[in-house]
């Protein structure tokens, strides 16, 4: 026996739940790629709730990485997007929403960067 859930009519016990046990076909598709238990968790913790989940949830950390590895130069913005298999012109934007200061415009060649073409 496993976990027992409460309810206003009864008490279920989770290990009996199957997909199709499922309220709706997003916790059906929650329950295949994550699990059961993490579908029930959801439904126990979130019932009533909108979750959105953002088009790009992952930019914000891109954005740490970024302006973490960013020495300042346009060869670390082209590192950067090669490592990442980013566009420049996106790391560029990225460290701009960061608040980096004097991040070197596009085609730009900075004073002290080392192996850039002259």
């Amino acid at each position: 026996m496993g976990k027992i859930i409460k309810t206003e009519y009864i008490d279920i016990d989770i290990d009996l739940l199957t997909i199709n046990d499922m309220p709706n076909e997003i916790l059906k598709e929650i329950y295949t790629l994550c699990g059961r238990d993490v579908a029930v968790s959801l439904m126990e913790n979130f019932c009533g709730s909108f979750l959105t989940i953002p088009a790009r949830p992952f930019d914000k950390i891109v954005r740490r990485i970024a302006t973490e590895e960013f020495d300042g130069t346009t060869a670390s913005i082209r590192n950067i997007a090669r490592k990442y298999k980013i566009a420049e012109p996106v790391i560029r934007k990225l460290l701009k929403q960061s608040n980096i200061k004097n991040v070197p415009i596009e085609g730009q060649i900075g004073l002290f960067d080392k192996n850039e073409k002259q």
